[in-house]
C-alpha cells in the first residue's frame, strides 16, 4: 500500500512539474517574444489593438484580453490565475496591486541606456529566456533574425539609398524612426544606412511635419500601416508629399502593419516584409 501510494506521490508530482507556466504579459514586446520562445501568454494587455498594429504576428486565439495596458482588468487576471506576470518599466505603478495576484517581473525592451532598441531587445530576449527556461529557444531567435537582417542586406547591396523610414501621424505629420529605433538600430546593425534623427523619444522615433522628408533627395522612402486615414489616395492632395523626389521618382514602399516597439519577432517580420516589398519596387521600376 506504501509502495502504490509513494507511486502516486510521485506522478502527482511530475504532472505538476510538466505543467505549462500560466504567463501573462502586459507589454506587448514581452508577449510576442514570450509566443516565439514557445510558451503562449494565458492572457496580454490590449490584444484586439495588438492584432491591428502587428498585422499578421501571431497570438492564438485562446489568449485573453485582460483590458488597458495601464488599467487592466484586476479581477480577470485573476481568474486566470497567472504563474507570472510580465509588465515594462512604464506599468511598474501596477506592481504593487498585480504582486497580490502573483509574482512580478519588469522587462525591459526599450531603454535610453541601450545605443538602440534592437540591441536592447537582445538583451531582454536573453533576459525573458532566463526565466521562461527557454535559453536555446532564444538564442535561436536572435540568430535567425540576425541571418533575416544579413539575407536583407545583401540583397540591397553596398550601394543601398539612405532610408526614411515612418509611419504617418496624419496627412501632415509622421512619426520618423532613427538609428535609436528598434527597426532603425536593426537595419544599422547591417549596414543599412537610416537618416539619422536629431532627438527621439523613449521607442526611438520623433514626430515632424512632412517637410522633414524634403532633407535628402536621393532618400527611399518606407512607410509603415496601418494609415490613419483611408487610404494613399488623400496623399494625392498634399502637393508636398508630390514634389518630394523620392514620390516622384517612385522610390516609395508601403510596408503592411507591424508594430514599432515591439521585440525581435516584430524585427523579422519587418525585413522580411521590406525584403518583398523592396524587390516589388525594384520590378515596377524597371530594375530586374
Amino acid at each position: 500500500m506504501k509502495s502504490i501510494l509513494l507511486w502516486l506521490g510521485l506522478v502527482l508530482l511530475s504532472t505538476a512539474q510538466a505543467a505549462p507556466l500560466r504567463l501573462l504579459a502586459l507589454d506587448w514586446a514581452a508577449a510576442e517574444t514570450a509566443q516565439a520562445l514557445g510558451v503562449t501568454p494565458v492572457g496580454m494587455a490590449q490584444l484586439t489593438d495588438y492584432r491591428i498594429w502587428s498585422g499578421g504576428m501571431p497570438m492564438p486565439d485562446s489568449v485573453v484580453n485582460v483590458g488597458l495596458r495601464m488599467e487592466p482588468n484586476l479581477e480577470l487576471i485573476a481568474r486566470l490565475k497567472p504563474d507570472l506576470i510580465l509588465i515594462a518599466p512604464i506599468q511598474q505603478g501596477l506592481q504593487p496591486l498585480l504582486q497580490r495576484i502573483a509574482p512580478v517581473r519588469v522587462i525591459e525592451f526599450n531603454s535610453y541606456q541601450q545605443p538602440d532598441s534592437y540591441r536592447q531587445a537582445q538583451a531582454a530576449t536573453r533576459q525573458l529566456a532566463i526565466w521562461l527556461d527557454r535559453q536555446a529557444e532564444a538564442e535561436m531567435l536572435i540568430s535567425r533574425t540576425g541571418a533575416t537582417l544579413d539575407a536583407l542586406a545583401n540583397q540591397l547591396g553596398e550601394d543601398a539609398p539612405p532610408l526614411y523610414l515612418f509611419r504617418f501621424a496624419d496627412r501632415r505629420h509622421l512619426w520618423l524612426l532613427g538609428e535609436h529605433s528598434l527597426f532603425g538600430g536593426a537595419l544599422a546593425s547591417v549596414g543599412i544606412p537610416v537618416i539619422p534623427q536629431p532627438r527621439s523619444n523613449l521607442w526611438g522615433f520623433t514626430s515632424v511635419p512632412l517637410t522633414a522628408l524634403t532633407g535628402r533627395a536621393q532618400a527611399q522612402l518606407v512607410y509603415i500601416e496601418p494609415l490613419p486615414f483611408k487610404d494613399m489616395n488623400e496623399m494625392q492632395d498634399n502637393q508636398l508629399w508630390r514634389q518630394l523626389p523620392a514620390v516622384r521618382a517612385g522610390r516609395v514602399i508601403a510596408l503592411p502593419a507591424v508594430w514599432l516597439g515591439n521585440g525581435l519577432p516584430s524585427v523579422e517580420r519587418f525585413a522580411s516584409l521590406l525584403s518583398h516589398h523592396w524587390r516589388s519596387m525594384e520590378a515596377g521600376n524597371g530594375r530586374e
